[in-house]
């Protein structure tokens, strides 16, 4: 992570990560556990961002997608394709992708990115909406 801001500044929060060997990247998930009181007390989806390819490579969920989305209350993860540039890679990252045979690529699908953000926004606003309508007047 470039960024580490706290999320009690904010009002909700979608936390992603590349996924690598079927797992989250280091600084996202010790993000998740270091921020985890602050983020069960707001919205919180998960991002995964990983398979690449038609078909998507690997066709599985993250293992560590479920355990942080129980500690941090995610109302939900979704599963994106990524992309993958061996120029960007370390040596050990560079080892495995070539031992998985993994395709190189930009797999990312931007519509369904956006489609995923309008229906959290959704959810937001029909959370606020219910909120002021059961609110009493003051």
């Amino acid at each position: 992570m470039e960024r580490r801001p706290d999320p009690s500044s904010y009002d909700a929060v979608v936390l992603g990560s590349a996924v690598y060997a079927g797992r989250w990247l280091e600084p996202a998930r010790h993000y998740a556990a270091e921020h985890a009181t602050a983020l069960r007390g707001r919205p919180v989806w998960l991002l995964s961002s990983g398979p690449i390819g038609a078909p998507p490579f690997p066709p599985d969920e993250p293992h560590d997608a479920e355990p942080i989305g129980s500690s941090v209350g995610a109302r939900g993860h979704r599963v994106l394709p990524g992309r993958l540039d061996r120029a960007l890679l370390g040596i050990g990252e560079l080892a495995m992708v070539t031992a998985l045979r993994a395709p190189d690529g930009d797999s990312r699908d931007w519509a369904a990115v956006q489609a995923w953000a309008e229906q959290i926004a959704e959810e937001l606003a029909g959370a606020v909406s219910s909120s002021a309508v059961s609110s009493p007047p003051s």
